[in-house]
């Protein structure tokens, strides 16, 4: 169906049926945007559905969703279009949470940052919600080095890495403690001798969650330092976004799309809030 950007998702639970095969669907001759094209599509899904014994998810892109939603809701209890899962789309959500992004740091530095390793009219297009992949590499970078800063805020070093194991324990006398044993489960975690869910159980990391809670609430005493502290958990809503959408965690989807949705407002992006 030319220029219709939903689609149905089968879920397969027996064994693989074998090679996959593509069919073209009959085509709906009209205005993609139309709700009776929309209507038409929604009630061939349910068929198919039907046929296969399967609950209908559809995807769409946000004006599609919106009357998608509106033709759902409107339809009777009894209406088979009621069992449809619709979805927004992942893409055009990650979009405009990055064009949100770029609206609320806006005259902040970013953009003076990213100059270093883009061009500037590069990044004009990656803080406007287009370059999706180069905006989420250049985000990420950003936050990393924040990160940085912060450990070295709070305890004077940055982070550990495997080779700088030998520098740790001949400079320990110049480290906090903290430091000197999460480095030391660092180097157990990399060796096997701990496992995820012991390293996770060690009180270790609560204390390093404790020193940077306090680093943080000592820095957000500074409104320059507070806005950047409000960046990276933008970030981290970004990252879990994108894991979730790529592993199908349904859970973690709507975990990130509810954190989503005061930034949505706050930079005006009232579509997507709604």
């Amino acid at each position: 169906m030319p220029g219709w950007s939903g689609y149905m998702q089968m879920v397969q639970e027996e064994t693989c049926p074998g090679k996959s095969s593509f069919v073209f669907l009959p085509i709906i001759d009209l205005n993609p945007s139309d709700l009776s094209c929309i209507y038409s599509t929604l009630k061939f899904i349910c068929k198919e559905a039907h046929r296969y014994q399967k609950p209908p998810v559809v995807t769409f892109d946000q004006p599609l969703y919106w009357k998608a939603l509106c033709i759902v809701t409107n339809e009777k209890t009894e209406s088979d279009l009621k069992q449809i899962f619709l979805r927004l789309g992942g893409f055009h959500t990650d979009m405009s949470f990055l064009g949100s992004i770029g609206r609320l740091m806006a005259g902040s530095g970013l953009h003076e940052l990213l100059e270093i390793v883009y061009a500037s009219n590069a990044v004009n297009i990656m803080l406007s919600d287009k370059a999706v992949s180069r905006a989420v590499r250049g985000l990420m970078m950003v936050e990393n080095a924040l990160h940085i800063l912060l450990m070295k805020e709070s305890f004077g070093v940055s982070l550990p890495c495997a080779h700088e194991s030998d520098i740790t324990k001949a400079d320990s006398s110049e480290r906090d403690k903290i430091v000197e044993k999460a480095c030391e489960l660092y180097d157990r975690f990399v060796a096997g001798e701990e496992t995820t869910e012991s390293v996770k159980q060690s009180s270790i990391l609560s204390e390093i969650n404790t020193k940077l809670v306090a680093t943080k609430e000592e820095l957000s005493k500074s409104r320059t330092s507070s806005l950047w502290l409000n960046f990276c958990p933008m970030t981290n809503i970004l990252s879990k976004f994108l894991i979730a959408e790529r592993t199908g965690n349904w859970d973690l989807h709507l975990n990130s799309i509810q954190k989503m949705l005061p930034f949505f407002v706050a930079a005006g992006h009232n579509l997507y809030a709604k």
